[in-house]
């Protein structure tokens, strides 16, 4: 693949060029180098670049580093649009048993294995990248898991956004049981008028 192939493939792809992308195009890690010292691509990770095109993506970023990390609390709140906040608590979640660096300004929140995995999807960053995040489901049951990691201005907002746009209670009322939470969960959605 010539120089140019590398760069026209990195902005397919948000401008960024990815470890899976190098591997399944046979990249030479000699022409990345000739591309960073022209200043065509940038290093952001190891093993990660980015084009002139492309938007630095913490999230996204984040998620290439780490393909255990799910997004979680208060960020897989925003990235769900169920927050009014322009900028979140930053957490994400790994299974017992996994162990990750320290991540920047991220709490990092421990989750039993066989609830770890109910509600991850892929879920859409501000800057169009997509990441792995609890769904909306996920989110408002955690709400009623760790009240207390949230204000509750925003867990009103979140649970009333929810009940407005996206209801669901077939799938709400299915996790909240799985997570032994569904009485908790069915007081809030039965009373139609709370808010």
């Amino acid at each position: 693949m010539k120089l140019e192939g590398i760069i026209k493939l990195a902005n397919q792809n948000n401008g960024y060029l990815t470890p899976n992308l190098i591997k399944e195009n046979g990249i030479y890690t000699s022409y990345i180098h000739r591309l960073v010292i022209s200043e065509d691509l940038f290093k952001v990770e190891r093993g990660i670049y980015i084009t002139k095109q492309g938007i630095e993506d913490e999230y996204y970023i984040n998620n290439l580093k780490y393909s255990n990390i799910v997004y979680s609390g208060d960020t897989a709140i925003f990235l769900n649009g169920l927050s009014n906040k322009q900028s979140p608590e930053k957490e994400v979640s790994i299974a017992y048993g996994v162990n990750i660096p320290k991540l920047g300004e991220y709490t990092i929140k421990q989750t039993r294995k066989d609830t770890f995995y109910l509600g991850i999807t892929m879920v859409e960053t501000p800057f169009g990248n997509k990441v792995r995040c609890y769904d909306k489901e996920r989110c408002i049951c955690d709400l009623f898991i760790r009240p207390d990691n949230y204000d509750y201005e925003d867990r009103v907002y979140a649970i009333n956004t929810y009940k407005k746009e996206y209801l669901n209670l077939d799938k709400l009322y299915d996790y909240a049981s799985k997570l032994g939470i569904i009485e908790k969960v069915k007081n809030v959605f039965e009373v139609v008028a709370w808010n």
